[in-house]
């Protein structure tokens, strides 16, 4: 598949998860809804105008993205002020570290891949550290889709970018202007589409605007899959894109039969002689709530339209819902209501978890990347180490309680259950504090230890040894 072709499957996710472009025809941004071979131009604009869209790919995403944030990645070297004002900064928007990586893998998650670019402010005025943290001249990341590439070059073994060139649009000088930034090793350059005297861009001519060496060392936009391959990979959830652009349609053309065939049609015995058009205009008429209709022969009645259009479009809906549903792994935190085993509901959650740990370990990549691209540009020895979780422990906890409670009642040992408990515990309370966490497991290691005692005595009676009690 060429690269135009990706491109184009990365805005269409892209839209999905915003609700924008072909999914929002109302605003003028093209269309996803296909017309019908001989349907006219009034009325695919009526039926764009009434379109609505399902956003199920941003549920999916903000779940997967809140599930990945319930445990933070643990960093260790950090204490110097750069790198601090880094961690407090990292977007120049106010954003930390953590809270920038939250919306970058929700963007990711979507697209299976994205861009972080690596940049710094264009200052030489900060010789030393105090006016390097008050100047901000220190490196600060960007996130930035991969559609937006016009050209790349990777190299021939890690798959790292060597060349690349992102489009945009961007204020330069105070003017939202058409832009291209190029990137290579060494260098970077900033180039704006050239305009007319009327302000008409002009094709594919192009001025550059500025320029200069980055000091990186590499390239400075870092590619991020979700699999860990090489750039570009499809995600997981980017098959909801197509999905969603198949319930648009469906939903849309459903809506057309309802608003053409729900009313049902009036029938009127017409007596003989009688001039059915002039008939049909009195009931048209007189007809309502206020009035009343005089018959002769059979009862005036009402031809319902044939169900079965409507009924093929709802199945069709659900169908695609379900899909969505499998793909976006909404049977791994729901319940379908149907009956399975515990070792269905264990694959299921094994399955979601798998993912989260894949996904944040190639975030870990990702960021030790960014740390050697910074200290190398700050002329400094990087100590960062980071660790991101990679041991997710998502289950049905409420499914795991009728296993601890089936456990006890089988007589299981003390030891066995106190370690179910921590399980249960452990996976409940994945996200919240250290200390919580601690005082928990405590609680139940005091538990266990209080539960597994000497057994009581057995009761005594008052009947002597050796006696039958009778």
């Amino acid at each position: 598949m060429d690269w135009s072709a990706y491109r184009n499957l990365f805005d269409l996710a892209g839209q999905a998860l915003d609700g924008r472009g072909g999914f929002r025809p109302a605003l003028g941004d093209g269309s996803h809804l296909v017309r019908h071979t001989r349907e006219g131009d009034d009325k695919f604009k009526a039926r764009n105008a009434l379109a609505t869209y399902e956003n199920h790919m941003r549920q999916a995403c903000d779940r997967f993205a809140a599930f990945l944030g319930r445990r933070k990645p643990q960093r260790q070297g950090t204490d110097a002020p750069l790198v601090q004002a880094m961690l407090a900064d990292a977007d120049l928007a106010g954003r930390d570290l953590d809270s920038f990586w939250r919306q970058f893998a929700q963007q990711a998650a979507a697209r299976g891949s994205m861009l972080l670019v690596v940049d710094r402010l264009a200052t030489n005025q900060a010789p030393t550290l105090s006016a390097q943290q008050r100047l901000r001249a220190l490196p600060y990341v960007r996130a930035a889709y991969p559609e937006a590439i016009d050209a790349y070059q990777l190299d021939a073994f890690g798959g790292a970018f060597e060349q690349v060139t992102l489009s945009g649009m961007e204020f330069v000088d105070g003017v939202l202007r058409e832009v291209r930034r190029d990137y290579d090793t060494t260098s970077w350059r900033l180039r704006v589409r050239r305009t007319e005297a009327g302000g008409r861009s002009l094709l594919d001519e192009w001025d550059v605007f500025s320029e200069g060496e980055h000091g990186f060392g590499a390239c400075p936009v870092l590619a991020f899959t979700e699999d860990g391959s090489s750039f570009p990979c499809l995600g997981r959830f980017t098959q909801i894109a197509d999905l969603s652009r198949d319930l648009f349609n469906l939903r849309s053309e459903l809506r057309e039969i309802l608003r053409a065939q729900t009313f049902s049609l009036l029938t009127l015995q017409v007596p003989e002689g009688s001039d059915g058009a002039d008939v049909a205009k009195t009931v048209a008429a007189t007809v309502g709530t206020h009035s009343m209709m005089v018959y002769q022969g059979e009862r005036p009645g009402f031809i319902a339209p044939d169900p079965g259009p409507v009924e093929s479009y709802m199945a069709a809906i659900a169908a695609v819902r379900k899909e969505i549903a499998r793909v976006a792994m909404d049977d791994a935190v729901s319940s379908s209501g149907q009956a399975e085993s515990g070792l269905s509901r264990r694959m299921r959650f094994d399955a979601l978890n798998a993912a989260l740990s894949r996904f944040s370990l190639n975030l870990q990549a990702l960021e030790l990347r960014m740390w050697t691209l910074f200290h190398r540009a700050l002329g400094t020895e990087n100590r960062v180490t980071v660790s991101w979780p990679s041991d997710y422990t998502l289950a049905d906890v409420a499914s795991e309680l009728d296993i601890l409670a089936l456990m006890q009642a089988t007589g299981m040992p003390e030891a066995v259950l106190t370690e179910k408990r921590r399980a249960i515990v452990a996976s409940e309370f994945d996200a919240a504090a250290d200390a919580t966490k601690a005082a928990l497991q405590a609680a139940i290691d005091e538990a266990g230890q209080a539960g597994s005692g000497p057994a009581p005595a057995d009761n005594p009676t008052d009947n002597p040894p050796g006696s039958t009690g009778a």
